[in-house]
């Protein structure tokens, strides 16, 4: 049986250079745009639980950055494309929990009871 702290070590090690694999084509300006994303929609949801909040922060980081090349590309009413990784990862970090949000809200919102 494998000693707990080397499995533990290992598992880091692995999630380490996964984590890594993913954040290698990643500029500095999109981490900082959707970081700042992030932080925003964390400090303005003062209504929700701390725990459910930092569990949105990550969310919203990670998924801005992941947002960001397709936004930066999009086109919205003749606006855009915005062409910046920064401002782009901004956008959608700090989009992103909200509409999904308001998607499920909207979802639960239409479902019939079976009956």
């Amino acid at each position: 049986m494998a000693e707990p702290a080397s499995t533990g070590a290992l598992a880091v090690g692995i999630a380490g250079a996964g984590l890594a694999g993913v954040m290698a084509g990643v500029t500095h300006e999109a981490m900082v745009g959707s970081l700042c994303g992030a932080l925003l929609f964390f400090t303005t949801t003062e209504e929700r639980p701390v725990l459910q909040r930092l569990m949105f922060l990550v969310i919203s980081f990670i998924m801005g950055i992941l947002f960001a090349p397709l936004l930066a590309k999009a086109e919205f009413f003749g606006f855009g494309p915005i062409d910046l990784a920064g401002p782009s990862a901004f956008i959608s970090s700090a989009m992103v929990i909200t509409v999904t949000l308001a998607a499920i809200k909207q979802r639960r919102g239409t479902e019939q009871p079976n009956g």
